[in-house]
C-alpha cells in the first residue's frame, strides 16, 4: 500500500504539480526553459493581460466557444436523450459511431474540412461549391463538428441512469410530456449539461489549429496566442502568463460543475 501511495505521489508530481510549477516560474519569474541564468522575480510579462491583442484574443475566443457551445447543447441534448431512450439492438452501434470520430486524429479532421470548404472540392461532383475558408461560419462548423460528442456523452450519461420511476410518478400525476420533460428530465440532467458546457467550450476557447487552417491565419484565439509566442518569438513567459491564466478559468469552471455533480460522475 505504501509503494503504491509513493508511486502515486511521483505520478502526480512529474506530471501534473511539476508542469503547473514550470508554467508559474516562467510567467512570474525570470526562469525559461530555452535558457539558463539566475532566477529572479519579474512581472513584466504581466502586462500581456492588459494588451490589445490578448483582450481582441479572449474576446474571439469567447465569442466562438459561445456560438459552439450553444449549437453543440441544441443538437447534443435531443441526441443524448433519444439515445439514452432508445431501445434499438443497434444502441451500442450508435454510440460507436459517435465515439470513432474522436479517435480518428484531430488535424486530419481539420484538413479534411478545409478541402471541403474551397471552392475546388469533391463536393464539386454533387453540384455543390463552397467558398467558406477565411470565414467565421468555417469555423463554427469545424468547431461543431469536433466538439459536439463531448456535449452529448455527459449528457447521455446523466439521462442514461435517470430513475424511470421518476417519470412514472410523473406520469401518474398527470404531467403531460412538456411538463414532464421540463420539470423532471432537465433539471435532473442539469450536471450533465454543466459538464457538456465546460467540456465543449474550454477546448473551443484554446484550440489553435482548427482557426489556423479554417480562417486562413485572419482569425486570432487564445491557443493561436500561445503558440505564436511559443514558436515564433520565443516569449515563453508571456506564453505561460496567458496559459496560467486559462489554468485558473479552468478551475474556476471545475469549482462550478462540481456544485452541480459533487461525485464528477459526468466527468467519467
Amino acid at each position: 500500500m505504501f509503494k503504491k501511495a509513493l508511486a502515486f505521489r511521483i505520478w502526480l508530481f512529474v506530471f501534473i504539480v511539476g508542469p503547473v510549477l514550470l508554467l508559474v516560474l516562467s510567467a512570474l519569474t525570470s526562469y525559461s526553459i530555452l535558457r539558463s541564468g539566475p532566477i529572479q522575480v519579474e512581472f513584466d510579462a504581466l502586462s500581456i493581460l492588459l494588451d490589445e491583442i490578448f483582450i481582441q484574443a479572449f474576446l474571439t475566443s469567447l465569442k466562438f466557444a459561445g456560438y459552439v457551445t450553444v449549437i453543440s447543447l441544441l443538437i447534443g441534448y435531443p441526441v443524448a436523450y433519444t439515445l439514452s431512450q432508445s431501445k434499438s439492438p443497434y444502441k451500442r452501434l450508435y454510440i460507436l459511431a459517435l465515439i470513432v470520430p474522436v479517435w480518428s486524429n484531430m488535424l486530419l479532421r481539420i484538413i479534411a474540412f478545409e478541402k471541403l470548404f474551397y471552392p475546388d472540392s469533391i463536393l464539386n461532383l454533387l453540384g455543390i461549391q463552397l467558398d467558406l475558408i477565411g470565414t467565421d461560419l468555417a469555423i463554427v462548423i469545424g468547431m461543431t463538428s469536433i466538439y459536439l460528442p463531448f456535449m452529448i456523452f455527459p449528457i447521455y450519461a446523466v439521462l442514461e441512469k435517470l430513475d424511470s420511476r421518476l417519470l412514472e410518478a410523473a406520469s401518474d400525476l398527470y404531467a403531460h410530456p412538456f411538463k414532464r420533460f421540463w420539470y423532471v428530465i432537465l433539471p435532473l440532467s442539469a450536471g450533465g449539461i454543466i459538464s457538456g458546457v465546460l467540456m465543449t467550450a474550454l477546448p473551443a476557447m484554446t484550440t489553435f489549429a482548427l482557426p489556423e487552417r479554417l480562417s486562413a491565419g485572419n482569425t486570432i484565439l487564445l491557443g493561436n496566442l500561445i503558440e505564436n509566442y511559443v514558436m515564433r518569438t520565443a516569449q515563453v513567459d508571456v506564453a505561460s502568463v496567458i496559459a496560467l491564466g486559462l489554468l485558473i478559468l479552468m478551475i474556476g469552471f471545475y469549482r462550478v460543475l462540481l456544485r452541480f455533480d459533487a461525485e464528477g460522475e459526468t466527468l467519467v
